[in-house]
């Protein structure tokens, strides 16, 4: 080969065009994380864009950790330098961006923003360019577009710690369902307004539901408030109270919860996902009647149509 090839062959393959990146805003408790994780994954795969997450939220964090690197998720957290590339000509997530957003019309098509907890319409469409995400995207289509590659990497990378080996062992030896009971932060005064509370009677109701279809059947509670899921569930013999650890782990509370052959979900993403990740073909998936509180949330985009409502 001539050197005035090799010169032309090495001047292309520096002007190739750089693969694009789409960084996805992380934030929330593992539920909305798996969430976030769900959209950029399906982007990526459909695009073939580098997956990259901003979790710089939870250095501010008191209660809530980031998760998705303890779960065999594809995708790197971006560096710096990555994220003031896609934010250009913001350097970093914050308020610059969004009055970027306002001054400059491409901005729109950078930095994209679902501008409420959830809204009408499809997931962003993106076309070859670099992108960063800023929302919680609960749609049930889009887990449900790319199920099998979540159930995949959605799995731990270090093995399980063994008290919640051995309750995975005993849920396994017989008819299980899960009950999830979600106060905690739910009680607050905001949540309140936009989630409300599940009652005493929806989860009797779907216990009697269950138990009508399933003989030997036995129901694991979790609870982040240990004492009210007694007060809201029987205390029975077939009733195991799955207190939490508080080590911190709540994404292997979540996938222990998802071994149960049937779940009744609180109105919370946590349950949710458990739902989803359930391989049983012939499971039962309960959900309250009434997801949100707020009028204006429109639970339909976030409630599979095949689950059971009660």
């Amino acid at each position: 080969m001539s050197v005035d090839s090799q010169v032309r062959r090495s001047g292309t393959a520096g002007r190739r065009k750089l693969k694009p990146t789409l960084i996805v805003r992380i934030r929330g408790g593992i539920g909305n994380q798996l969430f976030q994780y769900a959209l950029g994954r399906k982007i990526a795969l459909e695009t073939g864009m580098k997956l990259r997450f901003d979790h710089s939220e939870y250095d501010r964090y008191v209660n809530r950790s980031y998760c998705l690197n303890l779960l065999k998720t594809q995708g790197l957290s971006a560096t710096e330098s990555e994220k003031s590339a896609v934010l250009w000509p913001a350097q970093a997530f914050g308020r610059t961006v969004k009055l970027c957003r306002k001054v400059y019309p491409f901005y729109q098509r950078r930095y994209i923003r679902e501008d409420e907890l959830l809204r009408d319409g499809e997931p962003p469409v993106l076309t070859q360019s670099s992108a960063y995400l800023d929302g919680y995207w609960q749609k049930w289509q889009i887990p449900f577009s790319i199920i099998d590659p979540l159930r995949d990497e959605i799995t731990l990378r270090q093995p399980m710690v063994l008290e919640r080996l051995k309750l995975q062992q005993r849920i396994n030896s017989g008819p299980s369902a899960a009950l999830h009971v979600r106060y905690g932060d739910y009680s607050q005064a905001h949540n309140l307004r936009n989630f409300g509370l599940c009652s005493a009677g929806y989860y009797k109701g779907a216990m009697d539901f269950l138990r009508k279809r399933i003989p030997g059947l036995t129901f694991y509670v979790f609870s982040d408030s240990p004492e009210r899921a007694r007060e809201v569930v029987p205390q029975q013999d077939n009733v195991f109270f799955a207190d939490p650890m508080q080590d911190g782990k709540d994404h292997e509370d979540l996938l222990v919860m998802s071994s149960c052959d049937h779940i009744v979900t609180a109105n919370s993403t946590f349950s949710w996902w458990a739902a989803f990740l359930n391989g049983n073909k012939d499971k039962h998936v309960i959900a309250p009647l009434k997801w949100f509180n707020n009028p204006n949330l429109d639970d339909r985009l976030i409630v599979p149509p095949s689950w059971q409502r009660l």
